[in-house]
């Protein structure tokens, strides 16, 4: 490509500059010259794969839980598995030393990856109705501010409610946790205006997570395109922090399009602490997030309606293609749920990289909720096979009613005979339960292997409500190309078929003039042959042939 080409996304009349490295990326909307089939300015995405491997990991088994007793031993010391809130904490491994550098931006080396066969949420089989892609101005919060309810210490082994209101005294929104002395804060760090790094300019607070604000701001470095800001490391250890996000360099080197791409790490200097914070710049996806979706389906009395189980189907089967591609990379989501995917026009993207790690990572904190999380998770650490177990517990949670799925059912689905979507679709809930089964051996090997269930289901959902079947293209067996006959026998009183009829070879010598008198009558017909078909042709005993001549020595000659 050369650096005066227009620019491929849809109404935009810039074009691509060399921002270095051979890097890309349009003067005017400031997005890469990728373009997905439907339009959209995206990496394409690859077919799902197992667990990956390589050289740290070589020989682990990606489809099963980790063991052992001294990694449980020494995970204990660093979460609480009491605490079930959720599983989560700050990036605890600390290296020694220090980083020169300030900013650590990382561009993709690897090739791009290859097209998938789903170009649209729905798998060919379903219509998902587009999200549109707002104002990125417009989710601006215009007052940022975390609810009483959702404040809990952020330390991997607490997690008690902190900043409530006490009487008539309104809760604190920065202070110590009552139970650990953890300090907390849920002030904006940042504020509209702020220039992070010299290149990215603050616009407003998008949400709060389990890192602290999450931040919108223009990357004026690069033809003022829309990025992310998001915390890194909530910590006073400058090491630990630098050390941090030298650790998540990976994430910059992951591309797929169903899953937020990352352009830098950079470190802010906050001018009311003092504190050096470290920032993940990652892509702004516009859309809505599966929980607001699912929110927004509220019956006249209230009630949530639970998404059609047609459309949760189609997001499992976009989030499976995601997280197999993780895992082909040896690395694990570890969180996902309704919070952290979006749908963005026609498209489903992961969009939360903070609990992303290393399939051979043993001592970094773990991330996860309550609810979505494995069972075996706080013991044995994360695996393929809990990956897979969120998937289906996200489903759950879309599909129906789901009450007291972080208490009562917390490992469990309820009842069949009380859930009318697992009633109507039986092969739905099989496979729910079988992608959360207690034992991880049990379940589903690999993202590939749970997407082609999926999708079956899928097909069987859709011939249900359809009364019309959807079957799939055998990957085994095509089909037949040309027909060679359409029955055994011809019709009564017609000449018998003389498919595969071979005829008979001119003999010569001696054998070849015997074979020939034994099998012609003195009426020239052959012999046991009606309506003139030799007896050595489709139907019937063979002829006798006289014995091949060995191999080597020449026919006899005939007399004469």
């Amino acid at each position: 490509m050369s650096g005066t080409r227009s620019c491929q996304r849809p109404g935009c009349e810039g074009g691509y500059e060399d921002m270095g490295g051979g890097e890309l990326y349009c003067d005017t909307c400031g997005l890469a010259p990728v373009v997905s089939p439907t339009g959209m300015v995206s990496s394409p995405p690859t077919g799902i794969t197992g667990g990956g491997r390589d050289s740290r990991a070589s020989g682990k088994g990606s489809g099963s839980a980790r063991t052992g007793s001294s990694r449980a031993s020494s995970r204990a010391s660093s979460r609480s598995s009491t605490s079930r809130r959720s599983v989560s904490g700050r990036l605890s491994r600390s290296l020694s030393g220090r980083l020169s550098n300030r900013s650590v931006s990382v561009r993709s080396s690897g090739v791009a990856t290859g097209a998938s066969g789903r170009n649209r949420l729905g798998a060919g089989l379903v219509s998902v109705p587009d999200v549109p892609r707002p104002d990125p101005r417009s989710a601006v919060m215009a007052s940022a501010e975390v609810p009483e309810r959702k404040r809990y210490c952020s330390r991997s082994d607490c997690g008690a409610p902190v900043g409530r209101a006490r009487g008539e005294r309104p809760g604190r929104t920065e202070g110590f946790c009552t139970k650990c002395g953890h300090p907390y804060s849920f002030v904006p760090k940042l504020r509209g205006g702020d220039i992070v790094h010299g290149q990215y300019e603050v616009a407003g607070c998008l949400a709060h997570g389990g890192l602290g604000w999450i931040y919108l701001a223009v990357d004026r470095a690069v033809s003022d395109r829309w990025v992310v800001l998001k915390g890194l490391l909530d910590t006073g250890d400058q090491d630990a922090m630098e050390a941090a996000i030298s650790e998540r360099r990976f994430l910059a080197e992951i591309e797929h399009s169903n899953i937020v791409r990352i352009y830098n790490f950079v470190e802010h200097l906050d001018q009311r602490t003092g504190s050096m914070d470290g920032y993940i710049v990652m892509e702004y996806v516009g859309g809505k997030a599966l929980k607001e979706i699912a929110n927004e389906r509220r019956a006249p009395d209230g009630k949530r309606d639970p998404l059609p189980v047609e459309q949760a189907c189609a997001y499992g089967i976009e989030a499976l293609e995601a997280l197999g591609h993780l895992h082909s990379r040896n690395l694990l989501y570890c969180d996902f749920k309704v919070d952290n995917a979006i749908q963005s026009e026609d498209q489903l993207k992961l969009i939360d990289m903070g609990a992303v790690r290393r399939m051979d990572d043993d001592e970094s904190a773990i991330y996860g909720t309550v609810g979505y999380q494995a069972p075996e998770v706080a013991e044995v650490g994360p695996s393929v096979a809990s990956d897979l177990y969120t998937v289906a517990r996200t489903l759950a949670v879309l599909t129906f009613d789901f009450q007291g799925y972080t208490n009562v059912f917390v490992d469990s689905l309820p009842d069949p005979d009380n859930i009318d979507v697992f009633r109507t679709y039986e092969s739905f809930y099989r496979l729910l339960v079988r992608a959360t089964d207690p034992d991880p051996a049990r379940r589903f090997a690999s993202a590939q292997e749970m997407a082609e269930q999926l999708t079956g289901v899928l097909r069987e959902v859709v011939a249900l409500q359809t009364g019309r079947p959807r079957p799939a293209l055998s990957t085994q067996f095509g089909t037949e190309l040309r027909v060679t006959d359409t029955q055994l026998f011809d019709a009564g009183g017609q000449d018998v078929s003389r498919l595969g009829l071979r005829p008979e070879p001119e003999r010569t010598g001696l054998f070849g003039r015997r074979a020939k008198a034994a099998a012609t009558s003195a009426n020239g017909t052959p012999n046991g042959a009606p309506n003139g078909v030799p007896s050595n042709g489709s139907f019937g005993p063979p002829a006798i042939q006289p014995p091949p001549a060995p191999f080597g020595t020449p026919p006899p000659l005939p007399p004469g």
